[in-house]
Formats: structure tokens, sequence, C-alpha cells
């Protein structure tokens, strides 16, 4: 069995209010660890995920009860009419990509394997689609828009310029075109690698991160019972701007209060066994 330690459990079961025979649906499914403590404390737990892979381990691994569904989160008023569902106690997201996928070079999340970074391993654009076919500009702009401000334009220039020698086929020939695009002095004085703002942006794309992040909070007040609650995590400060605005406009609209009025921190001693939970921020609503 893969290794795997969910983010903030505590504080997301405390923010939740998840409490036996209550029903949370857990958008990210990923490894199972935050629906395993779910299920552990007497919650009926709905249990969402696009990656099929995701899906298939947590069969093997978590117990029958958990309802498993392999989607897209922002169809969450879909999944639960499917299953004649009105609403539910809680809802709970966490949004970081599994180790298990930046490790897998099939996948082609990290600087290694096949060019893809597909969630969905059906739909049809992969990172290799946009890498080896967009416009420059286009290219240009998502790596600006996404976090890689300072050298987008050098980047994208090099990517187009390296395919129309041949294709850019793996994550290992897209870091080399990357480092050539950027001064050594730069790169070596990064805190964090380099070339993960490319890297990042490009899954954010493939797999529409922020359409599918606002999709979920705009359907949230038509799943949530009165008193049900949102908790989400971010871990880059795109996703945590968009939680926190929307969550903002909830509020004057009288829908919902904020339950973190700042966004909620993992505590040293569980970075310490988690280094992944330093980035991560929690937020939680509860709506009116």
């Amino acid at each position: 069995m893969i290794k795997h330690v969910p983010v903030m459990a505590e504080e997301c079961i405390a923010f939740l209010n998840a409490s036996k025979g209550k029903t949370i649906v857990d958008c990210t499914l990923g490894l199972g660890g935050h629906t395993k403590e779910l299920l552990n404390i007497g919650c009926n737990v709905i249990s969402i995920d696009r990656d099929e892979k995701a899906i298939e381990f947590a069969k093997k691994e978590l117990p029958k009860e958990a309802v498993l569904i392999n989607s897209e989160f922002s169809k969450l008023r879909e999944i639960l009419d499917d299953l004649s569902i009105s609403k539910v106690d809680g809802i709970l997201a966490d949004l970081g990509v599994s180790t298990y996928q930046l490790e897998d070079d099939e996948r082609g999340f990290g600087f290694k394997g096949k060019l893809d970074m597909r969630m969905n391993p059906k739909q049809k654009v992969s990172a290799f689609e946009i890498i080896n076919e967009d416009p420059e500009e286009k290219i240009s702009n998502l790596l600006f828009e996404y976090g890689e401000r300072r050298f987008a334009n050098a980047v994208a220039r090099s990517i187009c310029r390296s395919r129309t020698e041949k294709s850019i086929e793996t994550g290992e020939e897209l870091l080399e075109i990357v480092k050539r695009a950027m001064p050594p002095k730069y790169r070596f004085s990064r805190e964090h690698h380099w070339a993960t703002p490319t890297f990042r942006a490009l899954r954010m794309e493939v797999n529409n991160d922020l359409g599918e992040l606002k999709s979920l909070i705009s359907t949230v007040p038509d799943c949530l019972k009165n008193k049900g609650r949102l908790a989400i995590i971010s871990f880059h400060s795109m996703e945590d701007k968009i939680v926190k605005h929307m969550f903002r406009d909830y509020v004057k609209k009288g829908i919902a209060k904020v339950l973190t009025k700042k966004p909620i921190l993992a505590s040293k001693e569980e970075i310490s066994l988690n280094p992944k939970a330093q980035r991560a921020k929690l937020r939680a609503i509860e709506i009116l």
C-alpha cells in the first residue's frame, strides 16, 4: 500500500463539523486519506475523483460503504442528482496534486517521462498538444497567468523554436528547453525548482484547475443543507485567491458566513511529518 498522509485531517473534520451519520462529499479522493478519516468517525462519504486510477486504488483499500465516483467535482450537483440526494452536510476539497501522480512517469506531471499531465486520461488535450501546437503568444500568456512572470516570453519562444526541429515529447526535453531560456544566475538563486512554474502552468491549463474550482464553489449553495459547511485546502496563491474572494462574495450576499477569518495553516508538527503540508491553506464557510 502507498503511504499517504492527508493534510490537516483533524482541522478538516472540525471545520466540517463532521460526525457520525452526516453525509460528507470528499471532492478530491486521491489516495483516500480524508475519506478514510471521515469513514472512521461514522460519516457517510461520497468520494469523487476524475483520475480513474484513484478510484481503482480506493476500491481495493477503502471499506465497501464508501461511494466512489469517477468524475470532475464541478459536476457535483449532477452527481448528487444521480444518487437521489438533495443536499449534504459537508463538502471537502483538497486541491493538492498527489505524490503518486507526480512520481508516475507515464502520467507526465513531473520533470520526467511522457508529456501528458491529464488528471482524466480520457480527455483529448494533453500537455503534448499545448506545447507542440499552441501559438507562441498563447503559451506565453498561460505561463505568465499561472506564475512564470519573469521568463514567460523567453520560455515560450524557446519552446516554439525547439518544436520546429522535432516534437517535444517528454518532461526531460521540456526541462532542458526551459533551462536554456533562463540565465544560470537566476536558476541557481531560486528557493524552489526554477522549472516548477512552467510545469505547474501546463498542468493547470490541461486540467482547467481554476475553472473547475470556480464551478465547484458556485454550485455549493445548491448542494449544502442549511448550516452545511465547505472546506477547501489550496496549495498556491491563485487557488487561495479564488477561494477567498468567492467566499467573501457569498458573505456579502448573505448566503454564508466565513469560519476562517484567516487561512488555517498546518502545525509545525504536521509539517515535520508531511512537508507537503507547509504550503497548505485551509478556508471554510457555513451556508446560511
